[in-house]
């Protein structure tokens, strides 16, 4: 039985890399095929995303829990929010977009990730982390549903199917909350 993903976020943020990233690596797509994407590399992930649309193909990849597909519905197994961390709000927009979105009826079966998306441009800072965090603070949800903040790179691939080569923050730095997963992407899915 096959488990539903929707992904979603603000313009740019980067959910079609997001997915063409999951599609490639764990769904048998080899973007070197000739003739199957002709983009420049950097364009490629968002591109399987558009060929698949196109073409009408379904985006599945396969998970730890079990085939995913993804698909636009408001009850999904695991809604992906993307936020571009890199944004100069601190994800503020991003995270009032989405608690309207709860309050309007996004309802996770199982758990909510949200992915601070484009660390590789903020070099994985801590801080810039701690600041966005913030802007999040507002996102509740029932107990039997799950928040879980994870930070990656969609088109370089930190911390999507492997852990991405950052460092936990030192004692005496900042006070990292509960949701922060030292975790990849994959391993929550």
């Amino acid at each position: 039985m096959s488990k539903t993903l929707a992904v979603l976020g603000m313009d740019g943020a980067g959910k079609k890399t997001l997915v063409g990233n999951l599609i490639s690596r764990e769904g048998g797509i080899d973007l070197n095929k000739p003739g199957l994407l002709e983009a420049e590399t950097s364009q490629k992930y968002a591109d399987i995303v558009v060929h698949f649309e196109e073409n009408n193909i379904p985006k599945t990849f396969n998970a730890p829990s079990g085939s995913v597909v993804v698909e636009d519905t408001n009850t999904p197994d695991f809604p992906i929010w993307v936020v571009d961390i890199a944004s100069p709000d601190n994800g503020k927009e991003s995270g009032s977009k989405l608690a309207e979105l709860i309050a309007g009826g996004l309802a996770p079966k199982e758990k909510l990730l949200i992915v601070f998306n484009k660390m590789d441009l903020v070099n994985w800072s801590e801080w810039v982390i701690a600041v966005t965090l913030c802007s999040f603070d507002n996102i509740t949800l029932t107990p039997a549903q799950g928040r879980y903040i994870i930070p990656i790179s969609a088109l370089g691939g930190g911390n999507i199917t492997e852990e991405a080569k950052y460092h936990p923050p030192s004692k005496g730095g900042i006070p990292w909350p509960k949701e922060l997963e030292y975790k990849t992407l994959m391993e929550l899915l």
